[in-house]
């Protein structure tokens, strides 16, 4: 039944070895998918697209194994599922971001930024991605950005750093930076007010973006502590004004 002439498909050395890290050979006999797993799949399958998926969803780190052959009239299939494989998996990461940063808590204070914080320490020390240049600096440093006074709805800092980092509402009803902590509060229309302190990352559970709703508003500093924060009015002239006064936030 099973022999190396209508071998497919072979997979070996899975990372993965409690309960799912399992060996596969595949074959094509009697016009059928038909496998060899120690029992942990079906024994056959009618095409080769029902097995891969059947693969996938048995051992979710499939695309892990350290050895693997197969027939290239089977790579469009392959390619596919590997590709929905990693996008779930950042997907994973991202939910994980997001959840940990309110939902988990310690006593009454959130995990915030830690499971961010955890994947780019993994990434940047834990890991060889040779895509990534680990331990090389950039061929040349972002291009530095200048600020108009009219918020654009992205974090100020780090449009200057030449990054467009989203800000987020938080539970202060203020927009906080995702990477920094740099607060905004708005007046709808009218100022940004870039406040003096930074936010700790307690976001609101409801996501909602500045860069969705930004109407015009021009960047002012904080001038008082009473709302709305800016009192006399007063607003940024040019782009190194808003510069210094971030300097100067801690």
């Amino acid at each position: 039944m099973f022999s190396d002439d209508n071998q497919i498909a072979e997979f070996r050395d899975s990372v993965y070895k409690n309960g799912f890290g399992f060996d596969v050979s595949v074959f094509f006999t009697d016009d059928k998918i038909t496998v060899k797993s120690d029992g942990l799949l079906n024994e056959t399958y009618d095409n080769f697209q029902e097995f891969i998926d059947d693969l996938a969803d048995k051992n979710p780190l499939w695309h892990t194994y350290y050895f693997v052959r197969i027939d290239r009239k089977y790579q469009q299939i392959v390619q596919t599922k590997f590709q929905e494989t990693i996008e779930k998996v950042f997907d994973n990461l991202g939910r994980s971001i997001l959840n940990t940063q309110n939902n988990w808590q310690f006593d009454s204070e959130p995990l915030n930024g830690f499971a961010k914080q955890s994947v780019l320490n993994a990434i940047n020390t834990n890991y060889q991605f040779e895509f990534l240049g680990k331990n090389e600096p950039p061929e040349e440093l972002p291009e530095k950005q200048e600020l108009d006074q009219m918020w654009n709805g992205y974090c100020p800092e780090s449009w200057l750093k030449g990054k467009q980092v989203k800000m987020r509402l938080n539970k202060n009803d203020f927009f906080e930076s995702e990477e920094t902590g740099l607060q905004i509060a708005v007046l709808s229309g009218v100022q940004a007010i870039i406040l003096n302190f930074r936010g700790k990352g307690d976001f609101r559970s409801t996501i909602s973006y500045a860069d969705d709703i930004e109407n015009g508003e021009l960047l002012s500093p904080q001038n008082t502590d009473r709302p709305p924060f800016n009192n006399p009015t007063e607003v940024f002239q040019e782009s190194s004004e808003i510069e210094n006064y971030i300097k100067s936030i801690k």
